[in-house]
């Protein structure tokens, strides 16, 4: 309550009213102009909770969120020397890339979820340094392939003091983590506004940061994709660089119903044969039919035969016996009506999934029953398995040291700004579904699925099993068709079939198992009855001596 008090004192009550005076001007004048919409957001805290150092940066901070804090302000004198590289690059003074900023001063408060309580000179100036380095850092992210490019490049020389040109300085990952994080975010068309600055054209500004962020998406996307020209999204649908990531490897909204289903095998096996489930279920009705009646009759001879102290026995246990069978009957019934309900359709598609709908079989369990994973060049669309020659097909993916930092801010990003179904929550669900140990990304390494440039394969292990378990999952038509037949011809393999019937109808049957001991039961009190009239210990005694 404190702590709410005193964020409420250092609101400038000033500054509010100012803001929200100039902000009704503009949304009357002047939103048709600039079609600018929300999309840097904060990250839901659900997810902040659970490793806040993948989402809050550690060395520079890009925006307004996170200026203020203390341990990013060393990075400031490197934002005023990308300021000064700049202002080279331009006819006028670095101010006059501050007037500019400063009318589009409400565009930007619109990309930001939260309240920006900041003046706009102070924000004018700090978003134009910040567009300077974010500049910089993608032209450095250009060049990087081009060493004698580099070298002549004397302001990259400069950057390269906190950037390194192979990737392996700490400061430089730190870097490039903190640039992918969703809160550390800037407008693309605040970057193109300082580039037509520069090149004195909108087309060329367009174009030149087009190539800038395609080059870079390249670079930063764990997803190993094809950068076609066709992949190049227009800047005025994208608000920042993470969600140009995001939608080159997700598939635009609408896009994954259109997504064509494949033909499902209709091969009868052992494990879908309608002969062997109906005499295992005919079994089962039988033996549930005279289950009590077996009970009783234990019973009852018993009482004629046994001494006292048996009939107790046999009594007690013939009473847990109808006990357990009747709670078995019950949970049987209820099983039943829930199957009864799914395949009336009952079951929404608005309905979060079940544990049981996202079961896969892991990679070396495929790999035993005969399935083939390869790899694909394309984004999760590319994602499909075919019956036919019992193949999955899954998307190449490149796993470093930011890799991690990456993914979860994309989980992020969609839980903020997915419109629809979580696609990409989804995929990394379905990726921690197939990998359980370090020998399943193994498999996938081997496969050319996963190029890991982490220490060692239980590394990439925990990454994938640690993301997304704190966002609520959404059904995914294209995804869950996959796990379905994916599903279905896993459980059709014969081995997999016996492994399944044994473990559903004999070793998983209590009931079955209560009529076997019930049965045993009874042949060991006949025995005994019959031994104690005929004295089978002076027959025993004959036939040894024989």
């Amino acid at each position: 309550m404190e702590s709410m008090k005193a964020d409420e004192v250092k609101l400038d009550q000033d500054l509010w009213l100012i803001q929200i005076k100039e902000g009704l001007q503009f949304q009357g004048e002047q939103e048709e102009e600039m079609d600018i919409c929300l999309s840097v957001f904060g990250v839901p805290s659900e997810l902040l909770s659970v490793k806040p150092e993948a989402y809050i940066p550690q060395c520079v901070s890009i925006g307004p969120y996170h200026h203020w804090r203390s341990q990013l302000l060393e990075m400031e004198r490197n934002k005023m020397a990308a300021a000064q590289r700049f202002e080279k690059t331009i006819t006028g003074k670095f101010e006059d890339v501050v007037e500019e900023v400063k009318k589009y001063d409400w565009q930007i408060r619109n990309c930001y979820h939260k309240y920006l309580d900041y003046k706009k000179e102070t924000l004018a100036w700090l978003m134009a340094m910040d567009a300077s380095f974010v500049l910089d850092c993608l032209q450095f992210q250009v060049q990087q392939a081009d060493q004698a490019s580099l070298q002549a490049v004397s302001h990259v020389k400069y950057l390269g003091r906190v950037l390194d040109p192979a990737g392996r300085s700490a400061i430089h990952n730190t870097i490039m983590r903190d640039l992918m994080m969703l809160e550390n975010q800037l407008p693309l068309f605040l970057l193109q506004k300082l580039l037509e600055m520069e090149l004195g054209s909108h087309n060329k500004a367009e174009e030149r940061l087009c190539n800038l962020v395609t080059i870079a998406c390249k670079q930063w996307s764990p997803f190993m994709l094809k950068m076609r020209d066709s992949s190049r999204l227009p800047i005025k649908q994208r608000g920042h660089i993470l969600e140009v990531i995001y939608y080159s490897i997700v598939p635009a909204p609408g896009m994954e119903d259109s997504i064509s289903k494949k033909n499902e095998d209709g091969n009868v096996t052992l494990a879908d044969s309608t002969y062997l489930t109906g005499a295992l279920q005919a079994l089962w009705k039988a033996l549930s039919s005279i289950q009590i009646g077996v009970v009783e009759l234990v019973s009852e001879l018993s009482e004629r035969v046994l001494n006292e102290r048996t009939v107790q026995l046999v009594t007690a246990l013939s009473k847990n016996l109808v006990s357990v069978l009747e709670t078995l009957s019950i949970k049987r019934r209820d099983e039943t009506d829930e199957e009864k309900d799914e395949e009336r359709g009952f079951s929404s598609a608005e309905t979060p999934p079940t544990r049981d709908e996202l079961a896969i079989p892991s990679v070396s369990e495929l790999y035993s029953a005969g399935v083939k994973i390869l790899p694909t060049e394309g984004d999760l669309t590319t994602i499909r398995f075919d019956p036919t020659t019992a193949t999955l097909h899954l998307p190449r993916v490149r796993l470093d040291c930011n890799t991690e930092v990456v993914l979860r801010n994309l989980v992020a990003f969609e839980a903020s700004a997915a419109p629809g179904a979580l696609i990409f929550t989804r995929y990394t669900d379905f990726m921690n579904g197939i990998i359980d140990t370090d020998e399943d990304v193994g498999l996938l390494r081997k496969s050319g699925i996963i190029y890991n440039h982490l220490a060692d394969d239980g590394k990439v292990a925990s990454l994938w099993n640690g993301l997304g378990k704190c966002v609520k999952l959404t059904k995914v038509k294209h995804l869950d068709q996959v796990i379905a037949d994916v599903n279905k011809h896993y459980h059709k393999r014969w081995r997999v079939a016996v492994k399944k019937n044994i473990s559903k109808y004999i070793f998983g049957s209590w009931k079955l198992l209560t009529v076997l001991a019930a049965l045993i039961l009874l042949l060991l009190s006949c025995f005994e009855a019959f031994c104690s009239v005929y004295e089978c210990k002076q027959w025993w005694s004959n036939a040894s001596l024989l």
